[in-house]
């Protein structure tokens, strides 16, 4: 699986590529830059999967963002979700600014995975102002996931 940023109940965590500090980002914040706290460099705008860690830190990512968030449920064992997450990270890089990418584990989340009835993965959901606007599954290149996106 590729690099994902962690979360937890009041943002997403980046790394400032100037200094490395770790920085939160307010999910109400997600689609403006930030500021590094210790060197104060700009923060790149959000553009890699963030891994939802528990059901308080997705509650609130739904809840406040601006920004519509794409999610993917997938599973370590599932072979098709590995092929899927390169593609996932691509096209969170070619919708950075416009959308969130998160990812959640069913194995480790099955509450969250079980609000959104999913049966089979790689399965994916978009979140608009804290509303489900469509669902789709199976494999999708990074083009046809941010299309898909962008048309929901």
């Amino acid at each position: 699986m590729s690099a994902s940023l962690a979360t937890d109940a009041r943002g997403i965590i980046l790394s400032c590529p100037a200094c490395g500090t770790a920085n939160r980002i307010a999910y109400a914040k997600a689609s403006q830059q930030g500021r590094c706290g210790t060197c104060k460099a700009d923060l790149p705008l959000v553009a890699a999967p963030a891994e939802i860690s528990d059901i308080e830190a997705f509650t609130a990512l739904v809840s406040q963002s601006p920004l519509p968030v794409v999610i993917d449920f997938w599973a370590p064992w599932c072979g098709p979700c590995q092929m899927m997450a390169p593609e996932f990270a691509k096209a969170a890089v070619q919708a950075a600014g416009e959308a969130l990418f998160v990812k959640v584990n069913t194995d480790e989340q099955p509450q969250i995975a079980g609000q959104f009835r999913i049966q089979g993965i790689p399965a994916f959901a978009l979140i608009r102002d804290g509303k489900l606007t469509a669902q789709t599954s199976g494999f999708q290149p990074a083009s046809r996931l941010v299309a898909w996106m962008r048309q929901n």
